[in-house]
């Protein structure tokens, strides 16, 4: 790797992992993983930085669910409706859907603000995602570090280019996966609840 991109990395690689726990992108742990791997990052303070960043982003739009959700959904009722197999997945799962929620892709933010509106209190729904934000990051920081001396392992010291290659594949990769499976479980709730009825 480059010195200027070394460099680049690590004086604002911390920040720039901070703002993708943010915006909950496996891209940037994985990535964050493989710099950790390198020794541009340290493992476990990426760990935590991840953590209370996720766990930042759910509790954020758990509290404008507590105290926006319902005047919302009173105002907009087709709202009401689209949150309904949310509401459902949480009276079957309960806090398990508070764990999952990250690993739920393109319904990570909508579930946090859904769940605002239930009965769970603030104190209950902070220590299960937290519980989640750790599982989530580990997943994907550690899947990470461990693609990262896998791809050393099978192709020596890769350069800058086979670095940022590495990563493409790997994010696409992921992105995919999770992609299909959250498509395929959720046609699976829906078509289960379209049965019940």
């Amino acid at each position: 790797m480059s010195p200027d991109l070394q460099h680049l990395l690590s004086v604002y690689g911390y920040w720039l992992m901070a703002f993708g726990a943010l915006i909950e992108g496996e891209t940037f742990l994985i990535a964050g993983g493989i710099a950790a791997q390198k020794g541009i990052f340290h493992l476990w303070g990426l760990i935590a930085l991840a953590v209370v960043g996720s766990t930042f982003h759910d509790c954020f739009f758990f509290l404008v669910g507590r105290y926006a959700g319902t005047g919302l959904f009173k105002r907009k009722p087709i709202l009401y409706e689209r949150s309904k197999n949310i509401l459902d997945l949480f009276d079957r799962y309960g806090v398990g859907l508070v764990i999952a929620l990250r690993f739920i892709y393109g319904l990570r933010t909508v579930i946090p603000a859904v769940l605002g509106v239930t009965h769970i209190s603030f104190k209950k729904f902070f220590l299960f995602d937290l519980i989640g934000g750790v599982l989530w990051s580990c997943t994907f920081i550690i899947g990470g570090y461990l693609f990262g001396v896998t791809l050393e392992a099978l192709i020596g010291s890769f350069s800058e280019s086979g670095y940022v290659f590495g990563i493409m594949i790997v994010a696409g990769f992921v992105a995919t996966i999770l992609g299909v499976l959250s498509i395929g479980l959720y046609r699976r709730f829906i078509s289960k609840r379209e049965r019940k009825n």
